[in-house]
């Protein structure tokens, strides 16, 4: 897939759980109590020390209360997210399971092959589970990515121009190099490696005519394509140049941005499906997840 999917834990969790704050003795920021079992599945805390320690690489002891609470609630939709992938059939890739793996013994995560193993497999069967049965659902028309695409600035007419240079110490070594390329046919990138002493040694390069020095921008605004301008003397020495192309705009379909802002809005879309999908998961498994806990408390 071209975009770059979501991970399974979302980056507000890692943010939040980085916050210290004070900790009540049950764990819990707001005495929410928490799911421990998902149909036959057992979710014990040695396995969930072990996602945390996974996820952002410190150990859940000592971490903010709700941060711990949010936590626990992306660990449960990472257990929701595999077993919907079981019931779809999908079989999870060994060598993503096997890497997996390898990644939580170099964690020292602690417990036995098979726990390990098994929370692997976990891992793997949920981000494939987003991957191949969510993402397809998601599209972004080029309608969306134009209303998002923010007004063209003033810089996007800028004069870019793309170009070779020889660079040598006197005027007698410039007009010699000039006469090789201009009447002697020689290529000028030949003639560049050869005697020039910049160190492009005649490699194309592309600037904006308003960045260049004066002398030197003139020379390259009054060259057509292809042409070759006569020495130019700036800065205790003299220059030849070969005007390649002109472009007023390197991107000038602005690929490169739209391109980002189809991302953005994927990636946006997809997270927002996948909220939706873990409340549908919880209400099938009969559970509810901590923050519907927390939505439900807070409106007594």
């Amino acid at each position: 897939m071209r975009r770059a999917l979501l991970p399974v834990l979302c980056v507000v969790a890692v943010v939040a759980a980085l916050l210290p704050g004070c900790r009540r003795e049950d764990g819990s920021a707001r005495g929410i109590e928490r799911v421990r079992r998902v149909g036959e599945r057992d979710l014990t805390d040695a396995e969930f020390r072990r996602y945390v320690l996974r996820e952002i690489g410190v150990s859940v002891e000592g971490l903010d209360p709700a941060a711990v609470d949010r936590l626990w609630g992306e660990f449960l939709g990472e257990v929701l997210l595999a077993r919907a992938a079981e019931r779809e059939g999908i079989v999870p890739d060994p060598d993503a399971v096997d890497r997996e793996l390898a990644r939580l013994r170099e964690l020292g995560a602690g417990g036995d092959r098979e726990e390990l193993l098994r929370e692997a497999r976990r891992r793997v069967l949920a981000g494939t589970y987003v991957e191949r049965i969510l993402a397809p659902r998601v599209t972004v028309t080029p309608e969306e990515v134009e209303a998002a695409l923010p007004p063209a600035e003033g810089s996007r007419t800028r004069h870019y121009v793309v170009f070779r240079q020889i660079r040598v110490e006197d005027e007698a070594a410039a007009r010699q190099a000039w006469r090789r390329v201009t009447r002697g046919r020689e290529p000028f990138d030949e003639v560049a490696r050869e005697v020039s002493t910049a160190p492009d040694r005649g490699r194309l390069q592309q600037r904006d005519l308003a960045v260049l020095p004066g002398p030197v921008a003139e020379a390259l605004r009054r060259l057509p394509v292809g042409g070759v301008s006569r020495p130019v003397p700036f800065d205790r020495a003299y220059y030849l140049f070969e005007l390649e192309a002109r472009n007023r705009d390197p991107d000038p379909g602005r690929a490169r941005e739209r391109r980002e802002i189809e991302d953005r809005i994927f990636r946006e879309k997809l997270d927002r499906l996948r909220e939706a999908t873990l409340e549908r998961l919880a209400r099938e498994e009969g559970i509810r997840l901590p923050r519907a806990a927390a939505a439900a408390e807070e409106e007594r």
